[in-house]
């Protein structure tokens, strides 16, 4: 469209114009790419929340176990929580401890704990046995392939345990994540 604009004697030709087909292609292109942009970072921080809560569940689950140890001091003294080791023994878990590369296997599935302590006179044993096998499909249950082990140090004298709690984290690339903590009851 062309507009004639006569003034003062002079006439002129001025042209009236508005987006070009490639200006609102290039502008569809560069909003596209920045909303795939903003839905992987949106994915990313999904995964990385996932994550974080299978790390809180897990380091739940070792605080679990440490309790239940702490309240059968008796069993933990006479040696009963020394190896409650799933599928990885304890000399190995505690040897790959050091290089932080320790994983415990996961069982092919949740164990089947019978009512050990149904009475009111449980033995020591007993309840480590229950604890030990609760713990377990409570690992196997609320992570994905999790598991778990309490291991003795292996250092002549020392009186603390490590417990590992292993789970699978192939969603977010990773492999198996283990969660390791060291106390003393």
């Amino acid at each position: 469209m062309y507009t004639m604009i006569a003034e003062g004697g002079f006439s002129s030709v001025r042209k009236v114009g508005g987006f070009t087909l490639i200006e609102v292609l290039v502008t569809l292109v560069i909003v596209s790419v920045g909303l795939l942009g903003l839905i992987g970072l949106m994915l990313r921080g999904l995964q990385t929340s996932t994550d974080s809560v299978l790390r809180s569940i897990a380091i739940e689950q070792a605080y679990d176990m440490a309790d239940r140890m702490r309240t059968n001091m008796a069993g933990v003294q006479a040696g009963n929580y020394d190896a409650v080791s799933g599928t990885t023994s304890c000399s190995t878990l505690n040897a790959a401890a050091s290089s932080g590369t320790a994983t415990v296997g996961a069982p092919s599935s949740a164990p089947t704990c019978s009512s050990f302590c149904a009475s009111s006179s449980c033995s020591v044993a007993n309840a480590m046995s229950y604890d030990a096998c609760s713990w377990h499909a409570a690992n196997y249950n609320v992570l994905p392939l999790g598991a778990g082990a309490v291991c003795k140090s292996s250092v002549a004298g020392a009186n603390w345990f490590t417990i590992f709690v292993s789970w699978d984290e192939t969603k977010s690339g990773a492999t198996n994540r283990t969660f390791m903590l060291r106390f003393e009851p």
